[in-house]
C-alpha cells in the first residue's frame, strides 16, 4: 500500500482502538443510569453521588476504563449486586475483546507472512 511507503497507518488500523474506546464510554453511561436508578450503587473514596453531573460522569468514565482494562485501583467500588454484575460483564467483555483482537492480528500476520514467502 502507499500508506506503508510514507510510513502512515491506514485509518482501518484505528478501528479496534475506536471500538475499545466506545466500549468504555458506553459502559460509563450504563453506570450513570444505574446510579440514577439506584443511588449508592457505587462506593467511592471521593464524593461520587454529588449533584455535579459532569464530575460524576468523569468518575464513572474513569471507573469504566479501570474495569475494562481490569486495573481496578479500588477507589471506586461497585456496592449493589446490579453494579457488581455490570462490572463483571464489562471486565469479561474487555478481556474477550482483547483476546479476539490479538487473535485477529496474529492471523493477519500469519497470512501476510505466507503471502510474502510465496512470492
Amino acid at each position: 500500500m502507499c500508506y506503508e511507503a510514507v510510513g502512515l497507518l491506514p485509518i482501518k488500523s484505528l478501528r479496534p482502538f475506536c471500538v475499545y474506546m466506545l466500549l468504555g464510554y458506553g459502559w460509563s453511561f450504563v453506570y450513570s443510569i444505574l446510579l440514577e436508578l439506584q443511588p449508592g450503587s457505587f462506593v467511592s473514596t471521593d464524593e461520587l453521588g454529588r449533584n455535579d453531573y459532569i464530575g460524576r460522569m468523569l468518575q464513572l468514565r474513569y471507573f469504566s476504563f479501570m474495569t475494562l482494562t481490569t486495573v481496578g485501583y479500588g477507589d471506586i467500588v461497585p456496592h449493589s449486586p446490579a453494579a457488581r454484575t455490570m462490572a463483571i460483564l464489562e471486565a469479561v467483555m474487555g478481556q474477550f475483546y482483547l483476546v479476539a483482537l490479538v487473535g485477529r492480528l496474529v492471523g493477519l500476520h500469519i497470512v501476510h507472512g505466507d503471502v510474502e514467502r510465496s512470492r
